[in-house]
């Protein structure tokens, strides 16, 4: 039986899910539909949740499965930074530079693993033992993917003169 007090702990977690799935590369109506299709999982594994775990650790594993499905369904990763940079191109661009949108582009920039290890201990703050609980990975690749990430984005913004 689904508890409804999980589901009201877990809408505090709504813009978190939001920005992870937003930081992915979804646009943000996507990162909308793919939020509820997290909640809606939650109520379908609801069962599996153990009240020893913390909440946040089992909805961005759930969250994980949610946009790897969503890949999968998708077209290539090609295609969609193709769509991507199609979309860019349409936007006027800012006049005064803007940090946030460097740092969104870099982060981009990186493979999905090393982005995936910055979305969650970085963006989101949370533990690297959680991060590695999350993408059922040693803690210690947790923290070489990060360390990794930091060199990588220090190479991006050294070639783009920042």
């Amino acid at each position: 039986m689904f508890n409804k007090e999980l589901l009201k702990e877990a809408k505090e977690y709504e813009k978190k899910l939001l920005n992870f799935f937003w930081r992915q590369g979804v646009n943000i109506n996507g990162a909308e539909d793919l939020v509820q299709e997290t909640y809606l999982r939650l109520w379908k594994y609801s069962d599996r949740y153990k009240k020893t775990a913390k909440l946040s650790t089992f909805l961005f594993i759930l969250a994980r499965q949610v946009l790897i499905d969503s890949y999968r369904r998708e077209s290539s990763r090609v295609n969609r930074e193709e769509a991507y940079s199609e979309e860019i191109n349409q936007v006027e661009s800012p006049k005064v530079p803007c940090v946030v949108d460097d740092v969104r582009w870099a982060v981009s920039q990186l493979s999905p693993p090393l982005r995936e290890v910055v979305e969650l201990g970085f963006f989101q703050e949370l533990p690297y033992k959680e991060v590695a609980e999350i993408l059922s990975i040693p803690i210690g690749t947790v923290k070489s993917r990060m360390s990794n990430a930091l060199k990588r984005l220090k190479e991006v913004f050294n070639d783009r003169g920042l």
